[in-house]
């Protein structure tokens, strides 16, 4: 009964996923305002990490124990850079962690999120990444 829910929550999770990113590509496509998220922000982001993607992502982003996609290097790049954070956000919120997918706060994922822009080579800047879809969507993941 259980695995029953489970499907049924991954499939609503793909859905909401799909929609979002293409909302997020359409709207991209004039948005160019670059994501910005704060060291602190980040350095929340790691603690997070730590104790709810750790196990699967591992400790580097790409070495965890139960073979999670890689969150740093060239295939994350090309996944998500210019392309709209509000994807990236979305994508985690509504699939992130696997036993417990969109249970985190939004600034929580937000945090996270910010914490792997950091290990991409995404600088800092002054404002923080917002945990808001909406205004996610409108900026762009930019080095």
């Amino acid at each position: 009964m259980a695995y029953k829910y489970a499907i049924a929550g991954l499939m609503s999770a793909c859905v909401m996923v799909t929609i979002s990113i293409k909302v997020a590509t359409a709207q991209s496509k004039t948005a160019q305002t670059r994501a910005s998220f704060t060291a602190a922000q980040a350095d929340r982001g790691r603690e997070s990490y730590a104790a709810s993607c750790m196990d699967c992502h591992g400790a580097n982003l790409d070495d965890g124990e139960f073979g999670g996609a890689p969150l740093k290097g060239t295939a994350f790049r090309a996944r998500w850079l210019n392309g709209p954070v509000g994807s990236l956000f979305a994508y985690t919120t509504a699939a992130m962690p696997p036993d417990r997918a969109g249970r985190l706060p939004a600034e929580t994922y937000a945090d996270i999120v910010a914490y792997l822009l950091s290990r991409n080579g995404i600088s800092p800047g002054k404002e923080e990444l917002p945990a808001d879809l909406a205004t996610l969507i409108t900026l762009t993941i930019q080095p």
